[in-house]
């Protein structure tokens, strides 16, 4: 899924969505538009939502359940935000659940649930987001941006060319939702990020998360290095004991 086309991002409008989506509850996890996540379904219902989009308008409409040990959630049970996509590929496991690549499109709000069976279906209105136009926005991005450099460096599961990657964006929506989709956060921080409208307040948000992050980060690492260089202390003393016990026999 690595060779994933992002200008792919751009061949969609909102013209092509169908008037009702079949909603796919997310446990654990938020999709944002401009972002492409590899997702795994395996409940019957979802498996049967998946097979019946990929056979009809592939949009889906992807909604976090509030508590992700719920496997079957109800309407009740879902944020009642989430975002529109569409399903890039698909592969069948030898387990019998399904490996899917969904691009986020618009966010969008549900209206209101009119099946619950085979699976959820829902009408729903888009939501704009605000972008704004001046040189905070700039800042906050750039910030945005070191910070999740510098948390890259702290750790080693991002790679490089996904770093690399954000920090090509000039365009303050995308890096926004670009560093969420790969930096981990809390479901309910998350859904925030989604759900608040302004850009700059986006990127004040993700910004407060980064910072808490690589503070935690930072201790960390420096709570192994007193704990290394305590084991390494208590290394070269034993070497010594022993040497000196060599040289008193």
């Amino acid at each position: 899924m690595t060779d994933f086309d992002w200008k792919d991002l751009k061949k969609y409008t909102s013209e092509d969505y169908p008037e009702h989506l079949a909603i796919l509850p997310l446990r654990g996890v938020v999709v944002y538009p401009h972002t492409a996540v590899p997702l795994t379904v395996g409940q019957p219902r979802s498996i049967r939502l998946i097979e019946d989009v990929q056979a009809g308008n592939q949009y889906i409409g992807l909604v976090a359940s509030k508590d992700p040990a719920l496997e079957n959630p109800d309407p009740s049970d879902l944020y009642g935000i989430g975002t529109i996509a569409t399903v890039h590929r698909l592969f069948r496991a030898p387990d019998g659940t399904i490996r899917l690549l969904v691009q986020g499109l618009d966010r969008i709000k549900i209206d209101d649930y009119v099946e619950t069976k085979p699976y959820l279906q829902a009408t729903y209105t888009r939501i704009p987001e605000l972008i704004e136009d001046d040189i905070e926005i700039e800042a906050l991005s750039r910030n945005a941006q070191e910070q999740f450099e510098h948390i890259s460096e702290l750790i080693s599961g991002i790679p490089q060319e996904i770093v690399s990657s954000i920090l090509e964006l000039e365009d303050p929506l995308p890096t926004v939702y670009s560093i969420a989709n790969f930096q981990r956060i809390e479901l309910e921080d998350a859904q925030e990020l989604l759900e608040i409208d302004s850009t700059v307040g986006k990127l004040r948000k993700l910004i407060g998360l980064l910072v808490h992050e690589t503070e935690v980060l930072e201790i960390g690492q420096k709570i192994q290095d007193q704990a290394r260089s305590e084991i390494d202390k208590v290394q070269r003393e034993y070497f010594l004991r022993e040497q000196l016990k060599a040289i008193q026999r």
